[in-house]
């Protein structure tokens, strides 16, 4: 965090430097998941189309908030966000395919597995914010962890039959 004035808000250097750490790494998961249900949302064909063409961009254009609400919230803990596709990819946990072009069915239990991912990571981070005093961190991933929920019960409905 050097060239940054630091924030004084009652939590250590040390406490930021981590929060701000794992924000970036949501930010980075939240980037490739975007990426990918954009991608679906381009690609996805069969009966479903457009219902499935409809709920990806819906999905994408909530995480594309996301992204922005984590970017600022980094900022707001005077860290740097990531922005480039080699931090994003050095930093997520998500995997991508490239090259590959799933079935429907395939794409949702995909984007359905990456949401899973990403609600067990928020709930290691919510417990990291609270064992750092960082309240309004918390506050925010839990947040963040109840979208990521809803988007995985609509999912994981479209894939019950």
């Amino acid at each position: 965090m050097t060239g940054l004035i630091k924030p004084v808000i009652g939590l250590s250097d040390e406490a930021l430097s981590e929060i701000t750490s794992l924000l970036n790494k949501r930010l980075a998961d939240t980037f490739v998941l975007y990426t990918k249900t954009r991608n679906y949302h381009w690609n996805v064909t069969g009966m479903h189309f457009m219902q499935l063409h409809t709920l990806f961009e819906s999905q994408y254009d909530t995480l594309e908030e996301s992204m922005d609400e984590i970017a600022e919230r980094v900022r707001q803990l005077g860290g740097v966000a990531f922005g480039t596709l080699e931090e994003f990819k050095g930093a997520t946990a998500l995997r991508e395919t490239p090259g590959e072009r799933p079935a429907a069915a395939a794409m949702v239990a995909n984007l359905l597995a990456d949401h899973e991912l990403v609600i067990r990571q928020l709930r290691a981070d919510i417990e990291t914010a609270d064992r750092l005093g960082d309240m309004g961190t918390n506050d925010f991933l839990t947040g963040l962890l109840e979208g990521h929920e809803k988007t995985a019960w609509f999912l994981r409905a479209h894939l019950e039959s």
